[in-house]
């Protein structure tokens, strides 16, 4: 049984690399929670714990990792429904929980640059933090519109092309077989 319904036309279209986004996140919220609450294969649990995540600027090591990793790895997992069923609180989330980790590893990184024995662990933050800001970035770029209510055909209208332009360009070139396949992509991605 069909119904009549029609699509809400003021519903603003979600990018799919959004939700593949969101399928990398709940990857992630899955690998987060293994490494909680599984101890690693060699490691003696009872003498070492070798668990240690960044939060907030602060290092945890032990069971105190464990707790703020499954902590991390929930929101990663609302992050993961809420984009994956297109809801703005989950791009919401995702975005202020970048910003948070952009601002923890500028924290980490200040607060321990002057410990000598601690540079190894320094170098690999701020590695990792052209990387975190460039993810942000995306989700801000990507996400906009559909936060703020503005769709992106209204801030980018389209010129609508006319049949009897696309047929001679069609028929007298061949780039005529590029402008087919163009169209027939164009179709297939805003369904």
């Amino acid at each position: 049984m069909k119904s009549n319904r029609q699509s809400d036309p003021a519903q603003p279209f979600w990018p799919f690399d959004l939700r593949v986004f969101a399928i990398v996140a709940g990857l992630w919220s899955v690998c987060l929670a293994i490494s909680a609450l599984i101890p690693g294969p060699v490691a003696d649990v009872d003498l070492v714990d070798p668990v240690e995540t960044i939060f907030a600027g602060v290092r945890f090591a032990g069971y105190d990792a464990r707790v703020v990793l499954i902590v991390q790895a929930g929101i990663f997992a609302a992050i993961a429904v809420g984009i994956f069923f297109h809801r703005r609180w989950g791009l919401l989330l995702a975005l202020w929980y970048m910003v948070e980790v952009v601002m923890s590893h500028l924290a980490f990184v200040i607060a321990y640059m002057p410990i000598h024995s601690e540079w190894e662990n320094v170098r690999a933050v701020a590695s990792q933090g052209p990387m975190v800001v460039l993810i942000t970035l995306y989700l801000w770029i990507r996400g906009y519109d559909l936060i703020f209510g503005s769709a992106p055909a209204d801030a980018r209208p389209q010129k609508v092309s006319e049949a009897s332009h696309q047929a001679p360009v069609r028929a007298d070139s061949p780039s005529g077989d590029v402008a087919a396949v163009a169209d027939y992509v164009s179709d297939w991605w805003r369904r």
